[in-house]
């Protein structure tokens, strides 16, 4: 499987967690699905930036990475504003649909635009690196995210009993 195919498959696994977002009995989605698709996107946009950026850069030009950083750029602060509103407040909500709507668009992008183009442009090794690369740094990544949670439910936990 070449690095865009794995990629591709990543997305999709991506583009089910929003879909997942069922809402439930409250009419809201589940904290628990909310999170997950949180941390799936984080690490999407996380390794876009590292690994595809460059990409965009030396195969479509400055302009065109500087257009697919906005994006990026939008859904992290999409991402922390969901946290900073209450959870399903109206501006919570509206937030929730955009980054939906931004992650669809810019999965989409990348799929039926930028993959077939980086396909052409690099050879076999690059791609084989390219492919060694993701996985270390989406495993690095994944364990870097697991320990700051872990810091901040101590932190919550120390935070309890101390009222």
């Amino acid at each position: 499987m070449g690095p865009f195919e794995m990629l591709s498959g990543k997305q999709r696994e991506l583009l089910a967690c929003f879909e997942a977002l069922a809402p439930g009995e409250d009419g809201l989605p589940p904290p628990g699905r909310v999170e997950e698709m949180l941390e799936e996107l984080w690490l999407h946009v996380r390794l876009t930036e590292r690994h595809l950026q460059p990409l965009v850069v030396r195969v479509e030009g400055q302009a065109r990475a500087l257009q697919e950083a906005e994006v990026l750029l939008a859904m992290h602060e999409l991402m922390a504003e969901l946290e900073w509103f209450p959870r399903g407040s109206l501006e919570w909500q509206v937030r929730l649909m955009a980054l939906e709507d931004a992650a669809l668009a810019h999965v989409r992008s990348l799929e039926l635009q930028l993959f077939p183009r980086f396909a052409e442009a690099l050879d076999a090794r690059e791609q084989s690196d390219l492919v060694r690369g993701v996985a270390a740094t989406r495993e690095e990544l994944w364990m870097e995210m697991r320990r700051s949670q872990s810091v901040f439910r101590a932190l919550d936990q120390t935070d309890s009993c101390l009222i």
